[in-house]
């Protein structure tokens, strides 16, 4: 009961020291439980949706006409589901409202509130965009000349990431929304006709495509895998399982490593009071479960709260992602034991276990050994003392070096912690800024056109001068499971003006092929090497030099000269597939698809304030642990050298004097952790965005800009600065008897 006292005690007078550690074990078992369940219950919902709704295989759009009696002999031959679903897009306060027809087995709707519809004058639109436009069960919405009633919300399987073009990178539900009506004919308004598919196992089978392009033109065939509006929900998924372990598990090493400071230094202090103890018969046992309690209040505090916390936290950020990806909630709240059994047992168990050690190292100690005075160092300098550098100087400047030396695990601890603050911080950063350097460099400097107009089928009319054509097919590359989107476009192009490092790469265009940075990042290849291309109808190959990487970070796009491009396809020299252009075109019924590029940039913009958001958010997380670090830290060097500040005071250093003698001597430290981590963070954001092109299709640029390293500069100087004040606080109160008390033990 005595010894329990004492813990009490202890933890009362340092409160802050413990109450920090406490919170960091927090902030790390709720950021793994918290992004566990969300991303746990994310994927239940999509599993459960994609199934139990039978989402896509694939669809493709074919140029001409084809009959259900075609799509039953296909289903019989190659044993799959197929559905026609008809579509049209309508502008509607400044949005598009794409419109489909119902469909009955193949990405069925699920209607989430209100009923479907079931006349010619009803409409369930999807509940994001009515969210964003305030629709609500019953209002009214004009359609071309006809009205519909909203008698529901709906999700569609394959809208799950609603984008409005697949080339698109961010969805914009104020921007583009779905929804489905009965299964009226649209087809008449300008719409379009897609034939979904569906197979057990999810693949295409054998021969399906080359079947069908052998009855008519394929204008677009998309497998699941290769649609983003599916694959990037998943991609979400496996990203964000990778990050549910890494940051919680740092931040769990960062304060493991504090608790072991703390209890290292607790038993230096305790010497003569462990060897009293040991001398009145206490066993090694006990007094092991006595020093443990510090441990186990630290590591119950810290991991029910962060278990607490993180379920709590779990809710909103399920619902968040769940709205942002167009899932419906079929169920609330889907958690995995194991997740709270790791974020529960892992951390304390490696608490203790190490704690363990540290108190053991101390326990073996003989009790008479204990109760003598700590022997003093013998003075000898260890490698970095005798450099001729730190043998210069006053007395100010030789004890703050020794300070700095002989302290290298806390000078460790200390890089690391900043380190991990500014990596953090710069995160945000770099992100920020790569989506306006993308945005600027990709649609505003090498895509000039407006419109990029897709065609039902191949055109062989000449161009006005307004327009330039362009040939765009799928292709393959020979042993790799990559598709690449390839351009035939005219040498003299003034709607795409492809460039590397603000050169232009016009005059190359006609020595071989220009990739797209994504494309290069996911094949691994640069310029002078090669690609074999396969067009996938007819299994013909052809090898091409890459000549250039273009600063193009959206698609795996390959630009070729159109001649060359058609002649591989069979194309006729003049023939083209679409238009790029500057003037918005006419409704025409032989076009297939518009791209407004416009819509594009606005998509991007919208998202503008959530990266904003998201940015200070990790800004405020970064700071959050490098005060709470760098504190923690601060205060036990005042508690180390309190003899040392007492004698200083004694001598008349006033309290500033003193602090710079022995709390700024880590500033060197702080600056050189500070300036190591820029090429850090940008190197790992590198590696992270290569690893997830080949899912994502685009490569954000991370580039490290000179605001960013002043502006995270300013950030770290004034967090290290706080920390250092609140830190000060305790050193004025270290009173001038202090140098007596330790000259007296």
């Amino acid at each position: 009961m005595i010894l329990k006292k004492s813990v009490y005690r202890t933890l009362k007078e340092k409160k802050f020291q413990y109450a920090g550690v406490a919170v960091l074990l927090l902030l790390a078992v709720m950021l793994y439980v918290s992004l566990s369940m969300a991303i746990t219950t994310l994927e239940s919902r999509n599993e459960t949706f994609t199934e139990d709704y039978r989402q896509e295989s694939f669809h493709f759009v074919a140029g001409g006409d084809v009959t259900d009696e075609q799509l039953s002999l296909w289903e019989d031959e190659y044993n799959v589901v197929l559905e026609k679903r008809n579509y049209a897009d309508f502008e509607i306060d400044d949005s598009t409202l794409r419109t489909f027809t119902t469909t009955d087995t193949v990405n069925i709707p699920y209607i989430a509130e209100g009923k479907a519809p079931s006349s010619a004058q009803e409409l369930a639109i999807s509940k994001v965009f009515a969210e964003k436009h305030q629709y609500e069960l019953g209002d009214v919405l004009t359609l071309g000349d006809r009205e519909f009633e909203i008698t529901g919300f709906v999700y569609l399987p394959d809208y799950i990431y609603m984008v409005e073009q697949m080339t698109d990178l961010l969805a914009d539900a104020e921007k583009f929304g779905v929804a489905v009506i009965s299964g009226s004919d649209i087809s008449e308004v300008n719409g379009q006709t897609q034939i979904l598919g569906w197979t057990d196992d999810g693949a295409v089978p054998e021969g399906f495509r080359e079947a069908v392009s052998a009855e008519t033109a394929l204008l677009q065939f998309v497998h699941s895998e290769d649609n983003p509006r599916i694959g990037f929900v998943e991609t979400e998924i496996q990203g964000a399982k990778s990050m549910t372990t890494t940051l919680p598990l740092f931040i769990l090493a960062l304060s493991i490593a504090m608790v072991l400071m703390l209890m290292k230094r607790r038993m230096e202090m305790q010497r003569k009071e462990i060897g009293t103890l040991m001398a009145l018969g206490y066993r090694k046992k006990e007094l092991v479960r006595h020093y443990l309690g510090y441990a186990w209040i630290i590591g119950l505090a810290g991991t029910v709260g962060g278990l607490a916390a993180g379920a709590g936290l779990s809710v909103p950020l399920s619902n968040l992602y769940a709205n942002y990806f167009n899932l419906p909630a079929l169920s609330m709240f889907d958690w995995n034991p194991f997740v709270l059994v790791i974020g529960f047992v892992l951390p304390l168990l490696l608490l203790i276990l190490l704690t363990t050690f540290v108190i053991n190292r101390t326990l073996r100690t003989e009790p008479l050994t204990l109760l003598r005075p700590k022997e003093m160092s013998s003075g000898k300098k260890s490698w970095l003392e005798k450099l001729p550098l730190l043998q210069k100087g006053g007395f100010i400047r030789r004890f703050r070096l020794r300070l700095l030396v002989r302290n290298k695990a806390r000078s460790f601890y200390i890089f690391i912690g900043v380190m991990f603050s500014t990596v953090l911080l710069l995160f945000g950063f770099i992100t920020f800024n790569s989506m306006d350097q993308l945005v600027e460099t990709t649609y505003k400097d090498i895509l000039k056109y407006d419109y990029a107009v897709h065609y039902q089928s191949l055109m062989t009319e000449e161009t006005d001068e307004q327009q330039s054509p362009f040939t765009m097919n799928e292709l393959g590359v020979v042993d790799e499971d990559v598709k690449i989107t390839a351009y035939g476009m005219e040498k003299e192009n003034r709607y795409i003006q492809l460039s590397a490092d603000g050169e232009s790469l016009e005059s190359q265009i006609s020595e071989g092929a220009i990739i797209s940075a994504p494309l290069a990042a996911v094949l691994g290849v640069g310029e002078g090497d090669d690609i074999n291309l396969e067009n996938s109808l007819n299994s013909e190959t052809m090898r091409v030099e890459v000549v250039a990487v273009a600063d193009l970070y959206i698609g795996n796009n390959l630009y070729l000269p159109r001649v060359e491009l058609n002649d591989f396809l069979g194309f006729p020299d003049e023939g083209y597939t679409g238009t790029w252009q500057k003037q918005s075109p006419q409704n025409s019924g032989n076009i297939y698809m518009v791209e407004d590029k416009q819509k594009a940039i606005d998509s991007f913009e919208s998202t503008t304030g959530a990266t904003r958001a998201s940015v200070a958010g990790m800004a405020v997380f970064a700071v959050l642990i490098g005060v709470i670090v760098l504190t923690l830290l601060t205060n036990l060097i005042v508690e180390e050298n309190s003899p040392s500040i007492s004698l200083f005071k004694v001598m008349g250093y006033h309290d500033k004097e003193v602090s710079k003698l022995v709390l700024s001597v880590y500033t060197p430290i702080v600056l050189i952790a500070y300036f190591v981590s820029i090429p850090l963070a940008s190197l790992s954001l590198d590696q992270t965005m290569n690893t997830l092109v080949q899912e994502t299709g685009f490569l954000m640029p991370t580039d490290v800009a000179w605001w960013m390293v002043l502006t995270g500069f300013i950030v770290i100087m004034l967090t290290y600065w706080l920390s250092l004040g609140l830190s000060k606080r305790k050193l004025k109160d270290v009173s001038l008897q202090e140098a007596l008390k330790k000259q007296q033990d």
